[in-house]
């Protein structure tokens, strides 16, 4: 091969490269992982005792009987903004029952307790950064005057090194989010980043956390 058809190979080879390069997402780039959205913890976050406290939320301890409600399997995975799996998170995960009550002191008491939910998980990302978790599809709830709060679930992460993070997985399609005070006050851009879509009760939620300034 002359050595003008080994430039010529060069450049083209170094020109498709940048052009693959110009097609890669954004969301694949490490470099520009966006944090997920911050949330208020709420004022039910659990204080009680509990021990069971799996991933499996459908049921309390060896009990044979099942929560009410819609079955879901949420599972993700928690990164940093580098995009690097952050193992060992531990993950905090509480939500109100299938008709709106959180089992906690101060929850208005509009409904009986589902003695068969388990209303609280902590569980923790293994060396992947993967977590999994089983629950169901919380109810709405009135919040005050005439707000009404959409069903969501509640997350705290934490992991050595990186912030904690406080925030809300909402659903998508739901008719409340919109009217949400909490969901509405986030510019669209971290909306996107806490809510999910389910498929035959599955759903992704994956989690960014900012690192320590």
């Amino acid at each position: 091969m002359s050595e003008h058809d080994k430039s010529r190979r060069f450049f083209l080879n170094a020109g498709a490269a940048t052009i693959a390069a110009t097609l890669i997402p954004a969301s694949v780039k490490a470099e520009e992982y966006q944090a997920t959205a911050k949330q208020t913890e709420g004022p039910y976050y659990p204080r009680h005792k509990q021990l069971d406290k799996n991933a499996d939320m459908t049921k309390v301890g060896r009990n044979s009987a099942s929560a009410l409600g819609e079955v879901l399997i949420i599972s993700g995975r928690v990164f940093d903004t580098d995009g690097k799996p952050v193992k060992g998170a531990i993950i905090d995960i509480w939500q109100a029952d299938k008709n709106g009550r959180y089992l906690h002191e101060d929850a208005p008491d509009s409904s009986p307790i589902d003695a068969n939910f388990q209303y609280w998980a902590q569980i923790k990302s293994d060396e992947e950064g993967k977590y999994q978790v089983k629950t169901i599809k919380p109810g709405k709830y009135p919040a005050m005057g005439d707000w009404v709060r959409p069903p969501h679930i509640h997350f705290k992460v934490a992991r050595r090194g990186l912030k904690e993070l406080t925030t809300q997985m909402y659903f998508a399609n739901e008719a409340l989010n919109k009217k949400d005070k909490l969901f509405i006050d986030l510019p669209k851009s971290e909306q996107s980043s806490i809510v999910v879509n389910f498929e035959k009760g599955k759903g992704i939620f994956d989690i960014v956390l900012n690192k320590l300034s």
